[in-house]
């Protein structure tokens, strides 16, 4: 049996067509644990719906508490043999599960297996393709795992694979932490050490929105916690990994980059005590900016004009940004 974990929170918009690609799996035994985070729309009353008319399908209420503290009850509550995640705005193909499951059934090796996903709009247009859709199984190293995570390269979602429950029993994820995939693969990699398959086959789908949780408003607390688990992940390779050390810096710089390209200039002031920190990192990483063969050279350029003068850059970048749009309209 496959236990699939969907936390729900306010998402009766999309929350039917995610529920019946669940149900429609070829696979066919499994369980479908909702839980339902404290929604204050009708998002409940679906999940009450579909318990219902579906014996197989599970809703768990709680008060409000994050997407982290609601999967950690569904994986306290699974009782199958494997585990899945899938987020309530997505939704997943007929053949995900059965592909993920037949190999882990013929694998025993392996403790965790994924496949490919792609991105679409809120009106439905692909926007993101899968990364390879060639039938292939790759058999990822827990090193080559982590080196493709700190080069953007890897998916760091637990949406795209399926876990063997003792596995993933043993895990939890660190509630309030807004970075928390990735947080947790990296704890996990040193029980990876098999390695980590990869099929190369379309299995998830992936809604983006204004309302997703890394883009529309701003959430200084993402950033916190994304430049926390990029400080980690060099920690990480330095330690057990040090020929990716380079790789790691670059990633830290990286996320440094997506932060003070994304902070309002009003937030730019010296009693931000997050912004101050970032900003004086970056500032002390001239060298390794000018010398680091993973940055581009655009990255480089604006890590150094931002480390010379953040506001007047931010402020520069906004109106490039406007009239881009006004270019695009």
């Amino acid at each position: 049996m496959i236990s699939v974990i969907i936390p729900v929170y306010n998402k009766e918009k999309y929350l039917r067509r995610c529920l019946d690609s669940v149900l429609a799996q070829q696979h066919g035994r499994l369980e479908l644990i909702l839980v339902d985070d404290g929604s204050t729309d009708e998002s409940l009353l679906i999940c009450r719906e579909y318990a219902a008319q579906d014996k197989r399908v599970r809703v768990i209420e709680k008060e409000n508490g994050g997407a982290s503290s609601a999967r950690n009850l569904g994986i306290a509550e699974a009782v199958g043999e494997y585990i899945g995640f899938v987020d309530a705005d997505d939704w997943i193909e007929p053949d995900m599960y059965s592909s993920l499951c037949a190999y882990l059934s013929e694998n025993r090796a392996y403790s965790c297996a994924q496949l490919m996903s792609r991105n679409f709009s809120e009106d439905g247009e692909l926007i993101r393709p899968p990364l390879r859709v060639d039938g292939a199984v790759e058999v990822l190293t827990a090193e080559s795992f982590f080196r493709q995570l700190i080069l953007h390269e890897g998916d760091s979602s637990f949406c795209t694979k399926l876990f063997r429950s003792e596995f993933i029993k043993a895990y939890r994820f660190t509630e309030g932490h807004k970075n928390e995939d990735f947080e947790l693969l990296l704890r996990m990699l040193p029980g990876l050490s098999a390695g980590l398959p990869t099929l190369g086959v379309v299995g998830y789908n992936i809604r983006i929105s204004a309302e997703s949780a890394t883009r529309g408003t701003y959430r200084q607390q993402l950033y916190e916690d994304m430049m926390y688990n990029a400080f980690t992940a060099c920690r990480i390779a330095r330690d057990d990994y040090p020929e990716y050390l380079e790789e790691g810096k670059r990633f830290r710089l990286v996320q440094a980059l997506d932060f003070l390209l994304h902070i309002p200039v009003e937030k730019m002031t010296r009693d931000n005590i997050f912004f101050m920190r970032i900003l004086r990192f970056v500032q002390s990483e001239k060298k390794e900016i000018k010398k680091n063969r993973y940055l581009s050279r655009k990255q480089k350029h604006y890590l150094l004009l931002l480390a010379a003068a953040p506001v007047k850059v931010r402020k520069a970048h906004r109106v490039s940004m406007k009239l881009r749009g006004v270019e695009k309209g």
